[in-house]
């Protein structure tokens, strides 16, 4: 499958250009198209985006892969595979999203935050610590490791 130029917020712009990448017919998107009605008005694209998603090597695959599972119903498993893989982008707050919103574990967070390349790991954990019960130590070694 080509790739399109990058992954980016599914706003009207590159949704048009997604859907039509995939095989669907954009006509449909309107202003305020975002991934809610992605997964409302192409259903029948849920495979394709995430074969698509799961392969980009560019923008943010990992906050992709957390909207597809949060509003399109692909698997818990199949966006922290993504998110785990994700080399650009941010991945650490898709993970803290993830626990939010998606059943993902917290303890598996920590972990993409703490083998994090790319994103903002400090941020993340900061959130993990307040909202996920995630330790003050654990935090303060993250911000350690990411001053240097």
């Amino acid at each position: 499958m080509k790739r399109l130029a990058r992954v980016q917020e599914l706003d009207t712009e590159f949704g048009r250009l997604l859907i039509k990448h995939l095989g669907g017919d954009p006509s449909p998107i309107k202003w305020n198209w975002c991934w809610r009605e992605f997964a409302e008005d192409y259903p029948h694209l849920r495979e394709k985006a995430e074969k698509y998603f799961e392969t980009t090597r560019t923008g943010d695959p990992a906050r992709a892969a957390y909207n597809m599972a949060h509003y399109y119903g692909s698997s818990r498993e199949w966006a922290e595979g993504v998110i785990e893989r994700a080399k650009t982008g941010n991945p650490v707050w898709a993970a803290y999203y993830m626990v939010l919103d998606c059943g993902s574990s917290r303890e598996w967070a920590e972990g993409v935050i703490e083998s994090a390349k790319v994103g903002d790991p400090a941020g993340a954990a900061y959130y993990m610590v307040r909202y996920c019960g995630s330790s003050r130590e654990w935090y303060d070694e993250i911000e350690r490791k990411n001053s240097k």
